[in-house]
């Protein structure tokens, strides 16, 4: 095995509430710094961690800058399910991962399999490796202890306000739980105004812990979703979950919750889990950030071994092209909508 290998992740992470990437890739990072594995200087790095569509021209300039660097691209999506077939950032996540990288992490089988379905040619090294949280703050310390003499706590968290991020169903369950039995918190952004629901800004990383194990049961709607950082976290925080059947939900939930297809199954499979809850948690199962920051280390040590794939000023070129192409159809979509 490649020893002592250098990575760096080329994304701009930020330290207040944001989207599941950032949060993913800030406890990443901190698992590589405390290991010794991370180098903040790109020149001293071995491995470039690049993301989805994030930063790709830096990334091709990189790499005609340091052609012996071993490219590592965490793709994502696919994400024209989520805003459209015609979404541009998907053609340009498959043209960097075929001009660029050196090998693909993928954030689960379903989204391996769907970008295969819909145009990225998977000829290169790959790993499916499942995101983790950052367990010294999302973990079941100071956990409210669960009791049916009251009522149950559901919670549901949503930075993007995308409506496939689940609103259809969180509109149905405003309108039709049985709120003599429950209460319902979501915390983040909404597109609508919930009547019973109570809705909370976005919260930082430790304010949205303590609010998740405040709770008792984690919910999440969204859909085509390749790997929830949200429902990731909430089962660190040791609370089962119930989410919709669909993306990487099931690969993550196991059988530390329930899944449902419609909005009508929600009230049975709620009363499910509350009436086997402590089984439930038991039965949860998500990988600790050092098992996912180890089995990407691994990886990138694996690829290390190999020759950096060529790129030159010309694949530069054509990659600068593809950006600026979306970038423009995309403005004119808007303009002509």
């Amino acid at each position: 095995m490649h020893s002592n290998i250098k990575i760096h992740i080329l994304f701009r992470t930020v330290g207040q509430p944001s989207g599941g990437g950032n949060q993913f890739l800030r406890a990443l990072k901190k698992f590589f710094a405390s290991e010794g594995f991370y180098s903040d200087s790109v020149e001293d790095a071995d491995v470039i961690l690049f993301n989805s569509h994030h930063h790709t021209a830096e990334a091709g300039f990189l790499k005609v800058k340091y052609p012996q660097k071993i490219f590592l691209h965490r793709i994502d999506g696919p994400m024209g399910l989520y805003s459209g077939l015609r979404d541009g950032r998907d053609k340009l996540v498959f043209n960097s991962n075929r001009l660029l990288a050196d090998a693909t992490v993928f954030q689960s089988g379903w989204s391996q399999k769907r970008n295969c379905e819909i145009g990225l040619v998977d000829d290169k090294p790959s790993s499916v490796i499942i995101n983790a949280a950052d367990a010294e703050v999302f973990n079941r310390s100071d956990r409210s202890e669960f009791s049916t003499e009251r009522k149950i706590c559901i919670i549901a968290t949503s930075w993007s306000s995308n409506w496939k991020k689940g609103f259809n169903t969180y509109k149905w369950l405003d309108e039709n739980l049985d709120f003599q039995k429950y209460t319902m918190t979501f915390v983040g952004n909404s597109p609508i105004r919930f009547k019973n629901i109570l809705c909370i800004a976005p919260l930082p990383s430790l304010e949205l812990a303590k609010k998740l194990k405040a709770s008792d049961i984690f919910i999440t709607a969204s859909q085509d979703d390749p790997c929830s950082n949200s429902l990731i976290e909430a089962l660190n925080c040791g609370l089962p979950a119930l989410a919709f059947n669909s993306g990487g939900h099931p690969e993550i939930i196991g059988s530390g919750g329930e899944l449902f297809k419609t909005p009508q199954q929600i009230p049975l499979l709620l009363n499910k889990i509350v009436g086997d809850y402590d089984a439930y948690v038991k039965n949860i199962k998500v990988p600790a950030i050092e098992k996912v920051g180890r089995q990407y280390y691994d990886f990138a040590c694996d690829v290390a071994q190999s020759e950096a794939k060529g790129f030159g000023i010309f694949k530069y070129i054509r990659l600068v092209s593809v950006i600026f192409t979306i970038k423009v159809l995309s403005r004119l979509k808007r303009i002509f909508r």
